[in-house]
Order: structure tokens, then sequence, then C-alpha cells
């Protein structure tokens, strides 16, 4: 049998001497996977391993890629290669049957670098990869802004797929996800689109395909289980240290002594970057330090401080980890100074992401994004609390999911122990979401969806009260 070390150590690899590519789940983007593997050639077997693909779907599949298809576990044999998402059970029947015959298996994100290899795809550019736990979308867009200012960027995020050009964006399309395999997609609209650019920056869920120029991990905090709870998202996530092309740069957490140990142990050039959410022992050691006092960012870096202004349209502190990533790669990729403090100083955060703005004479403070877990749901409660400025000023909250299935969902149990704790320092709360039913027997309002619940929440808020938005949502 291979060991742990073996099995991450996969670099790069070709599938020319595999008889079949068995591709498991279709859910998250392992369609365009399969497909892509089939208009390059290769014998492809796609497995809807969670039986949500329609059956029209996979009988174009069949019929016109000429893929084999099924809703069940398929047999392998010796020569073939599986590829698997990195949260799926490693009990289900072609995974155990593949380590059992020692048949190789890698991830979506390593099949998608892969992918990228073997396509024709002129002018990309520099590629680089964001992953983390949290601030993956405000630490792209940020940074597609600051290099925007002496380059054409393309950005791929959960907002959808920009082009930035001299700090201004333009939409080139919308509803792609981030799993691994939308970067394919990604590539063919540019294609369609005859979009050449200096640089493109793609978000991706759970880890990086080892494909690009600068991989960046904003934070592997907090972590959580995956994989039947065999594994953590964190062990997905600095996987790609082990396998990326030997010239990749990293930037990491400096505070994520895991990842840095790892990219040692297999020889990767990486820079660290630390901001205000961590102080710790080894805190003014990153290569650029991101500081918020009071409404000024400090920026510390090898050679020498600069500041900028904040605007006080949102909560800047839950974007300091965004500020520190954004400046310490724009910095290693020559953007003056200058420009950084210019695209901070300008930003009024992103939607969803702790933005307060005016909704039909309430504050409205927004925190409904894709990210959006418990603990940020707290810490937006901590601020709003802080904005009431008036004795009759209440709080009413919107809490909950879309879908459970937006990067991994929002625990039902956390938002009820949440619940427990809080609910006494809200004037009215909207659970969303099928799965928050039975939270508080019957005690509070619940609505099926984000604008249902804000609809709601506006025809109960008083002038000058205080919405809170905080539903985990694709946005």
């Amino acid at each position: 049998m291979s060991s742990k070390h073996d099995y991450m150590n996969i670099s790069l690899i070709s599938f020319q001497d595999m008889s079949e590519i068995i591709v498991l789940d279709l859910t998250h983007a392992g369609i365009v996977i399969a497909t892509k593997l089939s208009e390059l050639g290769f014998s492809v077997t796609a497995v809807d391993v969670y039986g949500t693909v329609d059956e029209k779907v996979l009988l174009e599949m069949e019929e016109i890629h000429g893929i084999k298809t099924s809703k069940k576990p398929v047999q392998i044999d010796k020569h073939d290669i599986v590829i698997s998402p990195a949260h799926l059970d490693p009990e289900y029947p072609v995974l155990a049957e593949a380590r059992d015959k020692e048949v190789r298996i890698i991830t979506h994100h390593q099949a998608v670098g892969n992918i990228l290899s073997m396509m024709n795809w002129p002018g990309k550019g520099t590629i680089i990869e964001i992953t983390g736990s949290k601030a993956k979308t405000s630490s792209a867009s940020l940074l597609a802004e600051m290099l925007s200012q002496k380059m054409k960027v393309v950005l791929h995020t959960s907002r959808g797929l920009e082009l930035w050009v001299n700090g201004h964006a333009r939409v080139l399309n919308l509803g792609l996800s981030i799993a691994p395999g939308s970067i394919l997609l990604a590539v063919d609209k540019l294609t369609e689109l005859d979009v050449i650019a200096d640089c493109c920056i793609f978000e991706v869920s759970i880890g990086l395909t080892g494909f690009a120029d600068i991989g960046i991990i904003t934070t592997l905090e907090p972590d959580y289980g995956i994989a039947a709870s065999t594994s953590n998202a964190s062990d997905a996530k600095i996987r790609v240290l082990s396998y990326a092309k030997p010239q990749e740069v990293f930037f990491l957490n400096v505070k994520d002594r895991k990842a840095q140990d790892m990219a040692k142990e297999y020889g990767k050039t990486f820079f660290t970057f630390g901001d205000s959410e961590y102080s710790g022992a080894d805190h003014n050691n990153a290569d650029v330090v991101a500081d918020i006092e009071n409404k000024n960012v400090i920026f510390k870096h090898q050679d020498g401080t600069f500041s900028s202004g904040l605007s006080e349209n949102y909560n800047s502190k839950s974007y300091s980890t965004a500020f520190a990533v954004s400046a310490a790669v724009a910095l290693n990729m020559g953007i003056p100074e200058q420009d950084i403090i210019e695209v901070i100083g300008s930003f009024e955060g992103l939607q969803g992401r702790m933005q307060e703005k005016e909704l039909s004479g309430r504050i409205l403070i927004d925190n409904s994004n894709s990210g959006m877990d418990i603990r940020s749901a707290e810490r937006s409660l901590d601020y709003a609390l802080n904005r009431i400025e008036e004795e009759n000023s209440c709080i009413i909250m919107v809490l909950g999911e879309e879908a459970e299935q937006v990067c991994e969902g929002l625990p039902p149990e956390q938002v009820s122990e949440f619940v427990m704790r809080r609910s006494d320092e809200l004037s009215g709360l909207i659970l969303v979401g099928e799965r928050m039913q039975n939270i508080g027997n019957g005690r509070f309002i619940y609505a099926g969806g984000l604008e249902e619940g804000m609809e709601i929440a506006t025809a109960i808020a008083s002038e000058k009260d205080i919405i809170l938005s905080c539903v985990k949502c694709f946005r």
C-alpha cells in the first residue's frame, strides 16, 4: 500500500497510461471535469455519487461526449485512475476498492491542474489561485483592483467572472461556482469572449490546483471536518504544497504554522502575511503586516511602512486579513504603495461582507454571503450593538442559510446554541432556511430565503433600527 505521503506527493501527472478515468461526484463541477477529459481524448466514466443529476444530463454526457455514466458505484481495475472531491466520504465503495487495489486517487483540484496544463490557453498571463476558510472573495477583489492599476486582470470569485481595468470592473459572466472544475468553465468563457489578460485570479473552494504561478491560502481557521469527518478542511487546503509545480510561489498566513511547515518540507517558496486578527509572538515577523488602528490600516513590510485611511461605511476590522493578503501579493508583483493606498482608501466593503448601508430609513448591516459562519454572525451582532446610538434603537436579525450545500451550510445546532445565548439582545429574529424550522420551538419568525427574510425584517423594523443580515448564500 502507498503511504500517506506517497498519496499526497502526486505532481501534475499524465493520464496517458490509464485505461479508464473515473470521475466521482458530478454535483460539484464534476461534469465539467469529465467532459473536458473526454474532449481531450480519454475514456471516462462519470459517477453521480449523490444522485442529484437529471437523467437528461447524464444521457447528453453519454450521447454527445461518449462518457459512460452511472448513479451507482462502478467496478475498477488496477489500470484506472479515480478522481474524487476532497470532501467525499473515503468509505464510498469506489474509493475503498481503489485503496484495496492500490489504484491511484487524485482530487478534483489535481485533475483540474492536469487539464489546464493540457489545454491550449493562449495569453493567460500570470495565474493566481486563492483558497482559505475566510476572506477569499474580499482578498481576491482587493487584489484585482490593485493589480488593475497597472495591468488587465480577470477575476473569478463567488460574485462572478469580471474584467478589471484601471480600477473598474466589468461583469463577464454570472452563475459559476468556486468548485475547482468551474475554473475550466471560466477559461472557456474567456476564450469565447476573446479576453486576453495580464493576470487571472481564481477563487477556489477547499484547495488549489497546483497549476498557478501564485497560490494564496488566506487562513486555515476556522477549521472543520470533511469527508465524513475523517479529515479536516485545512489538510485539503494545504495539500497543494505537495503537488504544485516547482516554480509556484505561495502566500501563507503567519499564524498557520502547519502550512508553513509543509511548504518547507516540500521546498516551496513562500511569503507570509499577518493582520489584526492575530497578535501571536510571530505576528510582526511576517513579510507584510496589516494592523488596523482607529480608522487607518498600517502596513509594515521589509522595505518600510505606509498607511491608508479607511471609510466608515463598513466594519474595516472584518477586512484586516484581506488588506494583508492583497497588499502582500500586490507589493510582490511590483504595485506601488501609492496605488495600494488609493484602492484601500476608496474601498467601501463588498456586498454581503460587513457592508453598512441605508434601507428604507433603517441601518442595514449586510453580512450575507457564501462564507458566512456562526462566528461571523456573532461578530456582526457585536458590531451592531456598538452601532446603537439611541435608547430606542433595536436590532432585527435575519439569520440562517438559503441552501445547506453552500460551502458546507450553516449547522442548525450552532445556530440553536447562538440563539439560546444571544436572542435576548435582539428585538426580532427571523430564521432562514428549512433546517432552522425547529429552532426555538416556534418562538421566532421563519422565512424560506434571504429576500423573504429581509422583507419581513424591513416590515417590523422602525426607522433608525438596525437590520442585521447574516444568511449563508451565493451572491
